[in-house]
């Protein structure tokens, strides 16, 4: 996709932001930078995360580093838990910065993402990235199992359908067609 994006802290502010006050843990943050770069190759900055094939799929130290600036700039907060796995990630506003105004499709892909990822836990997160990503298993501690997958997100589907989270075929295709 040809969009000409801002700085690289200003997608992680828009993910951070797409939580909206649930809990975005590290996985969550650092799944959420992969699918953006994935998604939006070609298309970022130059000094977008590069991602490495690590123990639980892919990996972007400078996501943290990121972070760790925005979190002493005072425009997010990190709460730290007992476990680095524990620790949230949110918004601070009024925090004295002008949000950049991001491409739509690239906002819409952010909440999007934020929104799914959001809905499993570290090891339902892990596997369906692998699913999605399986060259991303290279170097792994976590054991992988694609029927586990499959049916995790089978149900989770059945879940939203229930709750009226999903999506006609027309609006899918209408939103393809705004692209």
């Amino acid at each position: 996709m040809g969009l000409k994006c801002v700085d690289r802290q200003d997608v992680l502010l828009a993910i951070i932001e797409a939580a909206n006050g649930r809990d975005l843990k590290r996985v969550h943050l650092q799944k959420a930078v992969f699918l953006v770069a994935e998604e939006f190759k070609g298309g970022l900055p130059d000094d977008f995360y590069k991602f490495t094939k690590y123990h639980f799929g892919p990996y972007s130290q400078k996501v943290y580093r990121d972070a760790e600036i925005l979190n002493d700039s005072g425009c997010i907060n990190i709460k730290y838990g007992a476990d680095r796995r524990d620790d949230v990630f949110s918004i601070v506003t009024d925090c004295g910065i002008e949000y950049v105004d991001l491409p739509n499709s690239l906002t819409r892909f952010i909440k999007e993402s934020v929104d799914w990822i959001l809905g499993m836990g570290f090891q339902e997160l892990v596997r369906a990235i692998y699913y999605l990503y399986p060259e991303y298993q290279e170097n792994s501690r976590f054991v992988y199992d694609e029927e586990q997958a499959i049916i995790e997100s089978f149900a989770r589907g059945l879940k939203q359908c229930r709750e009226g989270k999903t999506h006609s075929t027309a609006d899918v295709i209408a939103q393809l067609q705004e692209v």
